[in-house]
C-alpha cells in the first residue's frame, strides 16, 4: 500500500463544468436559517462520471468552437468540457462508448484543420474521512502497517501550532483517503476502533478581502483586515475590537461561528453528499 508524505489541497481537486455549475445554483437552496432546502430523489441520485482529458502535443491555443466542433465529428453529443489550470481539457463523455472512441484517438479534426492529441481516462477520488483521539504514542509507520487491508490510500496526522510555544505539534486527529467512493463507518488500529467522520476541507477564503470563493492572486477587490474589516493589512490593525468584513458581526473573518463560514461549510458538505466528483490534475 503506497503512502505519501504531505496530505492532498483541496485545490488540486475539480469536478466537471456541469456539476461545478450546478453546485454554484444550490447556493440559491439556502434558507435564511443556513438550512438546506429539500431536493427531489432525482437530484440524489449518483450519476458515474464519464471523463476523458485531452492534451495537445503543441503548445498553440486552438478556438473552444474548433475544438466544440472537433469532439462532436469524433463522438458527437457530449456532456461538457471544461479546460484545467494546466492547459488540458477534461471532457464528460455520454457514455461508455464515447470514452471507448475518445480514447483511441490520435487527433482531432475539422475540415482541413487538425490537432494531435493524447488522451487518458480520470478516475474519481475515493473517500475521505477523519478519525479522531488516536494516541500520538502510534507513529506514521505504525498507523500504515496498521491499516493495510482496509482499503487506505493515504494516511496523514494533523498538526496545530501550539500558542505556549509557538511551534507546531502532532494532535490526535488523523486523516485517511480510501480506494472507494464508500466511507467505511470504522476503521481498527490494533484493538482500538476508531469512527471514520466524513473530511469536510475549510472553505476557500481570500487572504486580501476576505471573501470567500477565491484566492488573493485572483482577487479585484479591495484590500480589507480580516480583524476589523477596515481597509488595511491584519499587520497594520490596532482596532480593540473584531468586526466581521464579510457578516458584520463581533468577531474576526476566520472565525468558525460567522454566518457566511458556516454558509460555505454547508455547501461543502453539499457537494459530497451529492457525489459531485472530485478529480485530480491531469498529468502535465
Amino acid at each position: 500500500m503506497a503512502m505519501e508524505d504531505e496530505a492532498p489541497d483541496v485545490s488540486d481537486y475539480y469536478t466537471d463544468a456541469q456539476s461545478f455549475r450546478s453546485l454554484r445554483k444550490r447556493k440559491s437552496q439556502l434558507d435564511s436559517n443556513n438550512r438546506l432546502e429539500h431536493t427531489s430523489s432525482k437530484q440524489n441520485n449518483v450519476v458515474e462520471l464519464l471523463l476523458v482529458v485531452l492534451q495537445s502535443k503543441t503548445d498553440r491555443v486552438y478556438s473552444p468552437i474548433f475544438i466544440d466542433n472537433c469532439l462532436k465529428k469524433c463522438i458527437g453529443p457530449y456532456k461538457a468540457c471544461a479546460p484545467l489550470s494546466n492547459g488540458n481539457l477534461i471532457v464528460t463523455c455520454s457514455s461508455a462508448q464515447h470514452v471507448k472512441t475518445l480514447l483511441s484517438c490520435t487527433n482531432l479534426s475539422d475540415g482541413d484543420k487538425t490537432v494531435e492529441v493524447e488522451t487518458s481516462s480520470l478516475k474519481p477520488v475515493g473517500a475521505k474521512g477523519d478519525i479522531y483521539n488516536v494516541p500520538l504514542e502510534i507513529s506514521t509507520d505504525e498507523l500504515v502497517e496498521g491499516l493495510v487491508g482496509q482499503k487506505v490510500t493515504f494516511v496523514k496526522r494533523f498538526r496545530f501550532k501550539c500558542k505556549e510555544y509557538s511551534e507546531f505539534r502532532d494532535s490526535k486527529s488523523v486523516f485517511l483517503q480510501f480506494s472507494t467512493a464508500d466511507l467505511p463507518a470504522e476503521v481498527k488500529l490494533g484493538y482500538l476502533l476508531f469512527r471514520v467522520k466524513q473530511f469536510i476541507p475549510k472553505p476557500l477564503r481570500c487572504f486580501k478581502c476576505n471573501r470567500f470563493g477565491h484566492v488573493a492572486s485572483h482577487c479585484r477587490g479591495r484590500e480589507r483586515c480580516s480583524n476589523c474589516g477596515g481597509e488595511h493589512k491584519y499587520s497594520e490593525c490596532n482596532a480593540d475590537t473584531a468586526k466581521c468584513p464579510n457578516c458584520g458581526g463581533n468577531h474576526s473573518a476566520n472565525d468558525q461561528i460567522c454566518p457566511r463560514y458556516q454558509r460555505e461549510t454547508e455547501i461543502l458538505k453539499l457537494n459530497l453528499n451529492q457525489n459531485c466528483r472530485m478529480l485530480t490534475h491531469a498529468k502535465s
